[in-house]
């Protein structure tokens, strides 16, 4: 279950109903079956766009322009190492990712005076969900956020460029650094095993310093962690802890977003019964949901993830958080055709009435799923529009015939996500969670940012 859908945009044409029968998938690049019988087709009107421009600033880059450091491409570049009047003349043919950090800095506040009295932190693992590690972090730790959780060493030290002074925890544990590396850097590892433990312990030892390291423990969801039984053992044999100074005591939800799931205050409880026989930490288990589970729940350390974006993860909608993208892309050519045209590989959509069609430069290869065909709400300039035969690599086709030519011409801009048109109904028609959807699209597309 997720949040409801919003309500299209006042004056909005109700989006075109669906006309003509799917197919099974066709391979991405199969050529467009030809319609037989009933005459020849009627060939369309077809609007192109004319060569781009030049860009006049280069789009704000995590790795780039943000602050952050190394691969992929050299300094000045693009995301993809093209020089900057490739990249630029991409721009004008490309979908581009808007991250709103006014929005992100208006969520983590939002956080924080929902998770009083308990400390909060910032979960920015995977380049922060995609939307661009640096400038997040640079804006939360603006925003007074001094802990924060990553992946792994590589992304501790991105993080740390940009937020020095801060936590920053590593989920994978050491992964495949070693515990000297985590202390030159001052990143914590949240450690995953007793070998983990051993190796650090180990380290200490011979470096004649203690070292900072959260422990994981496995109370429910399966994944990485100690065990119960490695748990009880470590409190049976505290030596194996000498010379780590234990940062925080971490575990995860398996129904974060099911706030009556009785599994929920039996995490907790085992979590606070292994905790008494380990030295004192913080403990952390609470995540974005976690903050709408009750009283209860607020003590710690909270790990704020997908709440700072703006999206919905729990069956409970949580107020007050604001969607900090906006999915665009280009319009590229326009074309007239009759009804009964026939579009999309296997002739997937069928027009009802003579239609104007345009075509944007987004695709699956944008990350943008194949189910959005049926569950994304694009609009234009406000008023919302249909998809017409499906989601090709790197091209989609909207009925745009009841908007104004003038809205819907080559080099307009169509929106695909955004608050109006939010990731959920679409993650749910995935059957995922939203945090899927804006990762892959993160990853995939060109960033700016606003409110840097």
């Amino acid at each position: 279950m997720t949040a409801p859908r919003p309500s299209a945009p006042a004056g909005a044409p109700a989006a075109v109903p669906p006309t003509g029968g799917r197919g099974p998938a066709a391979p991405a690049d199969a050529p467009a079956p030809r319609r037989t019988g009933g005459g020849a087709e009627t060939e369309p009107t077809v609007v192109r766009a004319p060569e781009p421009a030049p860009a006049r600033g280069a789009a704000t880059d995590d790795r780039t322009a943000a602050g952050a450091s190394g691969p992929p491409g050299a300094a000045g570049s693009g995301r993809d190492g093209r020089a900057p009047a490739m990249a630029a003349s991409r721009a004008a043919t490309a979908p581009v990712l808007r991250v709103d950090l006014d929005a992100i800095r208006a969520n983590w506040a939002q956080a924080c005076r929902l998770g009083a009295p308990g400390r909060l932190s910032a979960v920015l693992k995977a380049d922060a969900y995609g939307l661009g590690l640096a400038p997040v972090a640079r804006a939360l730790a603006e925003a007074g956020c001094a802990a924060f959780w990553v992946n792994d060493l590589d992304e501790a030290q991105r993080l740390l460029a940009v937020a020095p002074g801060a936590q920053a925890f590593c989920l994978m544990g050491l992964a495949d650094a070693t515990p000297a590396a985590f202390a030159a850097l001052g990143a914590i590892p949240a450690l995953v095993s007793l070998a983990e433990v051993e190796a650090c312990a180990r380290w200490a030892a011979a470096a004649g310093r203690p070292m900072r390291a959260a422990l994981q423990l496995d109370t429910g969801l399966g994944r990485l962690g100690l065990s119960e039984a490695e748990a009880a053992r470590l409190a049976a044999e505290p030596e194996r802890l000498a010379g780590l100074e234990l940062a925080a005591l971490v575990s995860h939800l398996a129904a974060y977003n099911l706030p009556d799931d009785p599994g929920n205050a039996a995490q907790l409880a085992l979590l606070e019964r292994l905790a008494c026989g380990l030295p004192r930490a913080v403990l952390s288990l609470s995540a974005s949901s976690g903050l709408f589970l009750g009283p209860e729940w607020r003590q710690g350390l909270a790990r704020v993830g997908s709440a700072l974006f703006g999206t919905q993860t729990s069956v409970v909608r949580q107020p007050g958080l604001r969607p900090c993208y906006s999915l665009e892309a280009p319009v590229i050519a326009v074309a007239a055709h009759p009804a009964g045209r026939r579009l999309g590989y296997r002739g997937a959509g069928e027009l009802s009435r003579p239609s104007r069609i345009a075509t944007i430069a987004a695709g699956y290869a944008d990350g943008l799923p194949q189910v959005y065909a049926e569950a994304g709400r694009p609009h234009v300039q406000g008023r919302r529009v249909a998809v017409v035969g499906g989601v090709a690599m790197n091209l989609t086709m909207l009925d745009v015939t009841d908007l104004p030519e003038a809205a819907a011409r080559p080099g307009a801009r169509a929106v695909l996500l955004d608050a109006a048109a939010p990731v959920e109904p679409v993650a749910e028609a995935m059957a995922c969670a939203p945090n899927v959807l804006l990762t892959q699209v993160g990853a995939a597309v060109r960033k700016e940012y606003l409110g840097a």
